[in-house]
């Protein structure tokens, strides 16, 4: 059983844990599902560059604040995505958090396992969310030019913290840096493809055109 889904209890006792005691859960869950590869705290201290006690650390709750990259490089190692340690992952419904091995299916890995290169066009839906619960869409655009992937990163990650911006000073200290949640987003495309499907351009372009047709109001087009 190389990978699996964390159950809704599983989810449950994370709600509920703190920082620590979520890391040390998916840490030896994950331990469980891998066949060669090591998730003690020696074995992620020595991949990521630190001391076993630092991550020890955490874990017991000792750090309540550790560096935004260090749990970057501890996510990455588990093959978690950043926010599965946060609060604010943990507010709604139940989320599943597949864990384990890679089901091997990554179209960016040659049969060796080397990260090919991908380059891609990004693009962003704008729109307006109005206080009656609405929503009113405002722009479709994309870049001109197809990105690698640190551009891509880059320009997804500036996109992130113009949104992050118009947070409260207080809510801006707990979130993780733009680039980290960029970097995560463009890695769970090809860790999760079932959560990031490909929809063909002309099926997403018809749905779009759709809706806007279902909910225009009448003679909006017939003004003078």
């Amino acid at each position: 059983m190389p990978r699996r889904t964390l159950t809704p209890e599983e989810f449950e006792l994370l709600r509920s844990a703190d920082l620590g005691s979520r890391l040390r859960l998916f840490r030896k869950e994950i331990g469980k599902l891998h066949t060669d590869k090591a998730f003690t705290t020696v074995a992620i201290s020595e991949r990521i560059g630190v001391k076993h006690q630092t991550i020890i650390s955490i874990e017991r709750g000792d750090s309540k604040k550790p560096a935004y990259q260090l749990m970057h490089k501890i996510t990455q190692d588990l093959g978690l995505p950043f926010d599965a340690l946060t609060d604010d992952f943990y507010e709604g419904p139940y989320r599943p958090i597949a864990i384990g091995e890679p089901a091997g299916n990554d179209d960016n890995l040659t049969e060796t396992g080397k990260e090919i290169a991908r380059t891609s066009v990004i693009g962003a839906v704008l729109y307006e969310y109005r206080n009656d619960n609405t929503v009113r869409l405002i722009h479709d655009l994309r870049s001109y030019r197809p990105l690698d992937k640190p551009e891509f990163i880059s320009a997804l990650a500036r996109l992130i913290s113009e949104f992050q911006a118009t947070e409260t000073v207080e809510k801006l200290y707990t979130q993780p840096h733009p680039v980290i949640v960029a970097s995560e987003l463009y890695n769970a495309l090809a860790i999760y493809p079932q959560a990031y499907p490909s929809i063909p351009e002309d099926a997403w372009i018809k749905a779009r055109n759709e809706l806007i047709a279902t909910y225009q109001p009448e003679g909006d087009n017939e003004r003078s």
